[in-house]
């Protein structure tokens, strides 16, 4: 079973990979773009954190734990987790 902190990790590392994805110039561009599509959908580390908020409905069984807790989640994405703040162009 996945505990709360297990899960809003794997959401948070998860973030951070589409990041570097759609930055990578040496990854097809095809893929680059789908990366960014689905980091434009994708919970940021700030959405994360209020739905780790016990009154959050959630059908996903045990909530989420604050990503503000863990800071070193936030700090092993090499770019960085995703943010309200980054922006990711369309791959040319």
């Amino acid at each position: 079973m996945t505990m709360p902190d297990e899960r809003t990790r794997a959401l948070v590392w998860a973030g951070g990979f589409l990041i570097e994805v759609a930055r990578d110039r040496s990854l097809p561009v095809a893929l680059r773009r789908r990366a960014v599509s689905i980091a434009r959908h994708f919970p940021t580390i700030e959405q994360l954190g209020g739905m780790s908020d016990a009154s959050y409905p959630t059908r996903m069984g045990p909530h989420l734990v604050d990503p503000a807790s863990y800071p070193e989640w936030a700090a092993s994405c090499s770019q960085g987790p995703l943010t309200y703040d980054i922006r990711l162009g369309w791959p040319e």
